[in-house]
């Protein structure tokens, strides 16, 4: 990537995460811009978020792809994992190579499935101000040399972008926003999970190609993917739509 392109595409990533006070927002699909933006300008094979709920318990949020989503909610099943680890210490952790025996040790089933998925090293920053944790990013490749010092540091600038928007969105709300937010968000998840499962059956399409073109499709119009998977659950929308995935929207 040309340095004036990346330039201009990191000016895109930290505007859009800075744009959380409009009408409309939901965290599902402003945590969406951000998983987007972090495989794209690090080149990572994938990457998810979680949160904390008021209890401190991780969510399973959002992700790149169905394969990260898997190992998202692995993570606040098995309570081990880089996600775990990174909220339990405030810190960043990794990058971490799962081709070696110390990391089967450290997060067995996370490990393992992680490797079965084909990823080789996996790193997870902390959605961090001062010195409230709302989160953590991670962030995952298949190459073991795959996240470089630098590419960390930008995986942290836009995690923390994206953690002072969403804080920012809270404080011109109530306190219950917090809470209110989760609980969206689950509901969010449950309708991107319905509209996977039937735009699957419809075309004969892993659930992984139904995500990526629902997730296109979504960017493409820019619209919310969550809304989209609404309408792709009550029938509102063609699914002849989905039979090519949608080509990404130019960067003006």
């Amino acid at each position: 990537m040309a340095q004036p392109e990346r330039d201009e595409r990191l000016a895109r990533a930290f505007l859009e995460l800075a744009d959380t006070l409009a009408d409309g927002f939901r965290l599902v699909d402003f945590l969406h811009v951000l998983t987007h933006h972090v495989t794209d300008l690090l080149g990572v094979d994938a990457s998810g978020v979680v949160m904390l709920d008021g209890l401190g318990r991780m969510v399973d949020v959002t992700a790149s792809s169905d394969t990260a989503h898997r190992l998202e909610e692995l993570q606040t099943e098995a309570r081990e994992g880089p996600c775990h680890d990174c909220c339990g210490t405030r810190e960043r952790v990794g990058p971490v190579d799962l081709t070696v025996p110390g990391a089967l040790v450290r997060w067995p089933r996370f490990t393992e499935a992680a490797r079965a998925a084909g990823f080789a090293t996996v790193a997870a920053l902390p959605l961090r101000l001062r010195e409230e944790v709302i989160g953590a990013l991670n962030v995952m490749h298949t190459d073991t040399d795959g996240l470089t010092p630098s590419d960390l540091r930008l995986a942290q600038a836009l995690a923390d972008a994206a953690t002072i928007g969403i804080l920012h969105q809270r404080l011109a709300h109530d306190q219950a926003e917090r809470v209110g937010q989760l609980h969206t968000a689950l509901n969010s998840r449950i309708a991107i999970e319905q509209a996977k499962g039937a735009l699957g059956a419809h075309l004969d399409i892993e659930p992984e190609d139904a995500f990526d073109r629902l997730r296109r499709h979504a960017r493409a119009q820019r619209t919310s993917l969550t809304r989209l998977c609404e309408e792709v659950v009550q029938g509102s929308t063609d699914m002849a739509l989905f039979v090519t995935p949608a080509e990404e929207p130019r960067r003006e």
